[in-house]
């Protein structure tokens, strides 16, 4: 038997190494198709302000981003959106057989994955359930016959449940008034009802059936649009068209007519699963499935999400699951992510129902609880998923490195002076730690005092000390005494306890895959995501054995990327190959000072410096720094990697410190103030972009 002990490096290869598997559209492909995709891939890498296109050139190849942001500019040269990992470009023109009706620019250094145009052809004729994938997302572009633009900017979302109609009625309508009011977005809401339901009796006078709608003129549509709660917008349609060969062309009409107008279209699907729900899932970007919590793993719940995949081309991150509990109690609020059967990975989100907390039955209110209740756990998740759905969520990404990670407190300092909001965070080792508490209510401030606490004499009894001493073999500490000493602070917080969404990233020692942990006890993720291989022992959680999570993710963007973050700040504390230069050069140029100055001094005083540079010597290169330094050289490259997926990278290191000094918080903390004040105008546009 041969055992891989360094397995968990694998994660260091090349950006142009990344796996076609991890790429959204290609997530649900089998083993045959995804070689067949890799033989007709090449990566390009693109520089800040590259122009990977031009509004009307010729379609030549289809791109997919694998690194990077992209801007989607218009004819005039003005903004229409950005693109980020995992989405892709280029198909519209490739499949209506046109030109490019958009200009793409790299906004950052990005690569990208690029398929030739006969080469993609072949593709989708070759695997069926991406042809349908491209053939759902082209078709909402579409008017009655006129060709829309390249990148869409309107996004239609269908709403469907399992055994949670009331829940969704409510849910649907608050996510609509958030829309509108706070994310300041023309919103309508498409109520579909069957031939054979009735879920609008109030409005019987202003409904709209799809046979109507293909002989209508725009004032009569108009008139049947009505304001709710002078918020968003409301249209009922009706089928009418069961036996209309032009069904099909009517929804996508009518949804092309809408996308003219709005900039979300939300569609309340009939709670049975008609031919008009299909019509209206097949012009769908995105899929808010409800259910409640006690179906979370309803076999009947599961085939729901199957066929969204199989038969309606979705991909797991274009499908939401909403759970709805029952009984008042803290409860998750912000996403995380569910394995369900066939391995298929979806966004879930859990809302404690809007009444429990309102403590009234006035139907009237249900609709814009959200909007006046904005402290309750259930408009805190609606404003969360609007936010999101605007792209207006801002998120966090704080690096592993020890004690250079007190750097993050003096960033935080200044994000709370300028007001700078922050939606989310993700964090490795020191990241992690700081994050958590962080979200958990402690300000910049309360975060400094509890680490100047740290000084020279009790720094090691604190986060150590010789209780935790362990056999060699498994790590030199337990790892114990940091628990003790971090829930002193944090107790037994769970993640749905803290004041934002935290993800922590830890290491699988044995597969090197990363481990996200968003539920459960936080200390405990903590604990498992500052295990430094050699130092710590590894945590052993649900049969496997988890070290630091910087091995594998220094600086974790891309979780954000997948959670639909589209402002990201990453702070990578860990220093360059000329940044350990420079540090030598310090520590060399002030050992010869104190020579110097020592020759000054007495007897006694130069034999006691010459001791101390024995000593020094003889343990520089003792197992820590050997550990330490040489994960710490290899994580940075990573880091470097991946900030190419971030907006704003802000990169506070020092010359005159040293990853273990846990007890010079002062220095660190002022260096994140002063390189987050550096770009605090860039970050300052960032927020601002789209709002």
């Amino acid at each position: 038997m041969t055992f891989n002990f360094f397995q968990f490096w694998k994660k260091s290869e090349p950006k142009s190494k990344i796996s076609v598997s991890e790429i959204p559209i290609f997530s649900s492909l089998g083993p045959a198709e995804l070689e067949l995709i890799e033989n007709k891939i090449r990566r390009v890498e693109y520089k800040r302000g590259d122009i990977v296109y031009r509004i009307g050139e010729k379609a030549e190849a289809f791109y997919i981003i694998l690194l990077g942001r992209f801007r989607v500019l218009g004819l005039k040269g003005e903004i229409l959106t950005i693109l980020s990992q995992g989405d892709y470009f280029g198909e519209s023109s490739i499949l209506l057989n046109r030109n490019h009706s958009a200009t793409i620019e790299a906004k950052n250094d990005g690569l990208v994955l690029r398929i030739e145009k006969k080469d993609f052809q072949n593709l989708i004729s070759q695997i069926p359930s991406l042809s349908l994938h491209l053939s759902r997302t082209l078709g909402h572009r579409l008017t009655k016959g006129s060709m829309r633009s390249e990148v869409s900017k309107t996004k239609i979302i269908s709403f469907c449940h399992y055994e949670a109609e009331y829940e969704k009625r409510i849910f649907i309508r608050n996510l609509a008034a958030t829309l509108a009011t706070h994310g300041k977005s023309k919103t309508i809401l498409l109520g579909l009802e069957s031939e054979t339901q009735n879920k609008f009796p109030d409005r019987e006078k202003n409904k709209l059936s799809l046979a109507q709608f293909q002989t209508a003129e725009a004032e009569d549509i108009q008139k049947m649009i009505y304001r709710e709660n002078e918020a968003f917008d409301f249209l009922c349609v009706q089928d009418g068209t069961s036996e209309d060969r032009g069904a099909d062309t009517a929804m996508a009409s009518l949804v092309g007519y809408l996308t003219d107008q709005y900039d979300f279209v939300l569609i309340d699907l009939p709670t049975e699963f008609s031919a008009l729900g299909v019509k209206a899932l097949q012009q769908s970007d995105l899929i808010y499935f409800l259910l409640l919590e006690e179906n979370r793993f309803s076999s009947k719940a599961l085939s729901f999400l199957r066929e969204f995949e199989t038969s309606f081309g979705f991909t797991s991150d274009e499908i939401r699951l909403i759970l709805c509990e029952q009984k008042e109690k803290k409860r998750e609020v912000f996403p995380r992510r569910q394995r369900s059967r066939g391995d298929a990975v979806f966004s879930v989100f859990s809302v404690l129902p809007y009444e429990k907390a309102l403590h009234a039955e006035r139907k009237t209110d249900s609709f814009s609880f959200a909007i006046g209740n904005p402290e309750t756990s259930y408009a805190r998740t609606i404003r969360f998923l609007a936010r999101e759905l605007t792209g207006k969520l801002v998120g966090l990404v704080l690096g592993s490195g020890a004690a250079f990670g007190f750097a993050h407190i003096g960033v935080l300092r200044v994000l709370e002076r300028e007001k700078i909001p922050v939606d989310i965070i993700a964090g490795s080792s020191i990241g992690a730690l700081v994050g958590a508490m962080w979200a958990s209510g402690m300000d910049s401030h309360e975060l400094e005092q509890v680490s100047k606490e740290l000084d020279r004499k009790s720094t090691f009894f604190k986060l150590i000390g010789f209780r935790d001493l362990s056999f060699p073999h498994r790590g030199f500490f337990k790892g114990d005494q940091i628990v003790r000493y971090v829930r002193s602070f944090l107790d037994r917080k769970t993640f749905r306890m803290l004041n934002i969404p935290v993800k922590i990233v830890a290491s699988n020692l044995f597969t090197g895959e990363e481990v996200i942990f968003d539920e459960g006890d936080v200390v405990d993720a903590i604990r498992a995501s500052i295990s430094i291989p050699g130092i710590f022992r590894a945590v052993k959680y649900q049969g496997q054995y988890l070290i630091d999570g910087g091995v594998v993710d220094p600086l974790p963007v891309k979780v954000l990327s997948r959670y639909g973050v589209k402002k990201i700040i990453a702070v990578n504390v860990l220093s360059a190959a000329e940044d350990h230069i420079q540090r030598q050069e310090y520590y060399e140029t002030q050992k010869a000072q104190w020579a110097e100055e020592i020759k000054k001094k007495g007897r006694v005083a130069r034999i006691w410096f010459w001791i101390l540079r024995w000593f020094e010597k003889r343990f520089t290169t003792n197992i820590f720094n050997v550990l330490m330094n040489t994960i710490q050289f290899l994580e940075y490259g990573m880091a470097e990697s991946a900030s190419a997926g971030a907006d704003i990278v802000i990169h506070p290191v020092l010359s005159d410190s040293h990853w273990a000094e846990f007890y010079s918080t002062e220095k660190f903390i002022r260096r994140g103030e002063e390189k987050t004040l550096e770009q605090l105008s860039e970050i300052r546009r960032l927020v601002e972009e789209g709002a």
